[in-house]
């Protein structure tokens, strides 16, 4: 589940929960729906190869239970039809049907569970899992989560799995903790554990000022156990701040030499800044970005910058252009979002554009 800092995203799934149910019936006669419909446009031109594009209609729908005693069960599904393709092929990567959520949950008084498919959120553990997952929020300024994924899928608009995949042959443990021990300062240390392919180690920092500044500071290591493979290791730092109503963001990413990031990125990943970014994770690449949005009215419009030097001499440059636009004068969770991406690799032959664009309403 790619994050972009430029934060032109589209509507996800909107979850409410409804009132407590005394009684079974009630818990699923009481449940609420949400979802959202899409039309989805994506097309690249390569400077060598043969161009592509394709559109497809795509909805998302989820179903959830009333808590009762604290119990929730939930179903959602994601499903994407083609409605036009430039080549044979084009619109497979985005035409399909998911089942991304199906699960039991529990909240009690600090403490909460969810078995089953899930969608999680952490750092190098996002999309969607097969799995089970703690939180608990006793101990004072911290949240703490722990869970075993077995298996993920991705389901977004342009890489729409058809299936879950297993995650090595024993899953995926994980811890992950939250503690705020000043206002403003939030420190995130980390494990992750996958048998016979790698242990993560990492900590996180996010500092925001009451006056815009904000600061990240973010280091990761893993010890990788595949033969023949080197460990990874990764770092990040972003400065951010607010001017009236335009937000400056500069950024730095930097990888181990050898081993790149070192399967880190395997359960999912937030740091990437860019579209695309191709060459972020990669072995031994420092990328630097630059980014800036601001909001106008019901418009949002976004720009980053990214250079990536890598493998030694080579480079790649990218360029994002991004614009929101919120139509709730139209109709209350209507909005049409477009993303330009510019790639710039040291191979002419590598080079393309890509433009995304984007109709959604979430109900």
């Amino acid at each position: 589940m790619k994050k972009h800092y430029l934060g032109v995203a589209i509507i996800s799934l909107l979850t409410s929960y409804g009132a407590q149910a005394d009684n079974l019936s009630d818990a699923f006669k009481n449940g609420t729906v949400s979802g959202d419909l899409n039309l989805f446009y994506k097309g690249i031109d390569n400077r060598s190869s043969t161009d592509s594009g394709y559109g497809t209609g795509f909805l998302g729908l989820k179903y959830e239970t009333a808590p009762l005693n604290g119990l929730q069960m939930g179903l959602a599904l994601r499903h994407g039809s083609e409605l036009d393709e430039d080549n044979p092929g084009d619109s497979d990567e985005g035409v399909g049907t998911l089942v991304t959520e199906a699960y039991l949950s529990y909240r009690g008084d600090g403490f909460g569970a969810v078995l089953g498919r899930q969608a999680v959120d952490l750092e190098w553990v996002g999309d969607y899992h097969e799995a089970v997952t703690l939180t608990s929020d006793m101990l004072p300024a911290t949240e703490l989560t722990a869970g075993y994924s077995r298996s993920l899928a991705v389901a977004d608009e342009d890489d729409l799995r058809h299936s879950f995949t297993d995650i090595g042959d024993n899953g995926a443990w994980f811890l992950d903790a939250k503690v705020s021990p000043a206002e403003g300062l939030v420190l995130n240390p980390y494990y992750i554990h996958v048998n016979d392919i790698f242990d993560g180690l990492g900590l996180k920092a996010d500092f925001e000022h009451a006056s815009g500044l904000g600061l990240t500071a973010h280091y990761a290591a893993s010890d990788v156990e595949v033969a023949g493979e080197a460990d990874g290791a990764i770092l990040h730092l972003e400065l951010r701040g607010t001017l009236g109503g335009l937000a400056l963001a500069a950024g730095y990413i930097d990888t181990d030499r050898q081993g790149g990031v070192g399967h880190l990125d395997d359960l999912g990943e937030n740091i990437n800044p860019l579209e695309d970014g191709n060459q972020v994770y990669v072995a031994d690449a420092q990328t630097w970005y630059l980014g800036a949005e601001y909001s106008i009215g019901h418009a949002t419009l976004g720009l980053i910058v990214g250079h990536s030097d890598y493998a030694g001499n080579s480079e790649e440059r990218e360029i994002n252009l991004a614009l929101g636009y919120d139509l709730a004068d139209i109709a209350e969770n209507l909005s049409v979002n477009l993303v330009y991406a510019d790639i710039d690799a040291d191979a002419n032959s590598d080079d393309y554009e890509k433009l995304t664009l984007m109709l959604s309403y979430g109900f």
